[in-house]
């Protein structure tokens, strides 16, 4: 092992246009050796292995591009929406990291109603209406009514 002097000493020697046979002969080191010191110090700059990305800069550009758009609509953004609109090359699961990756938050739609109070109002006004108006209240249906059963498989 060379010290990081002679390493440091043969990086600069050949930035300032040496040949590795000049730079050999200074340092008495053989060609090979001095190869191997400076290109070692390249080996750490490489760069990150593995398959490349499938979503190029332009495409990136056009899927931060789509995000802001949606959110300045305030309108939900969803990864397959993204696929959709912007043509991505990507199944939903890869887009949904790769957002992740670029650092988007995921975050939960609230399942509350958001009722106006204009909302709020004509519902108690077509209440009313059926109130004054004596429906059959035995052939009414109210579809969004939760079951519940006490003797059932629900180990009640």
């Amino acid at each position: 092992m060379y010290s990081d002097l002679i390493k440091n000493l043969a990086i600069s020697l050949r930035a300032s246009g040496n040949t590795f046979k000049e730079i050999g002969h200074i340092l008495k080191l053989s060609t090979s050796t001095i190869q191997c010191l400076i290109n070692y110090k390249l080996k750490l700059k490489k760069q990150k292995t593995g398959p490349k990305s499938r979503i190029t800069n332009k495409l990136s550009t056009r899927i931060k591009r789509f995000v802001a758009k949606s959110n300045t609509a305030s309108s939900k953004v969803t990864a397959k929406k993204i696929i959709e609109e912007c043509n991505v090359p990507l199944k939903r699961r890869a887009m949904n990291k790769w957002l992740l990756k670029s650092k988007y938050q995921y975050s939960k739609c609230s399942q509350i109603l958001t009722l106006t109070k204009k909302d709020k109002e004509n519902r108690v006004s077509k209440i009313c209406s059926w109130i004054e108006k004596n429906i059959n209240w035995e052939n009414a249906i109210f579809s969004d009514e939760k079951r519940f059963t006490l003797d059932g498989p629900d180990n009640w």
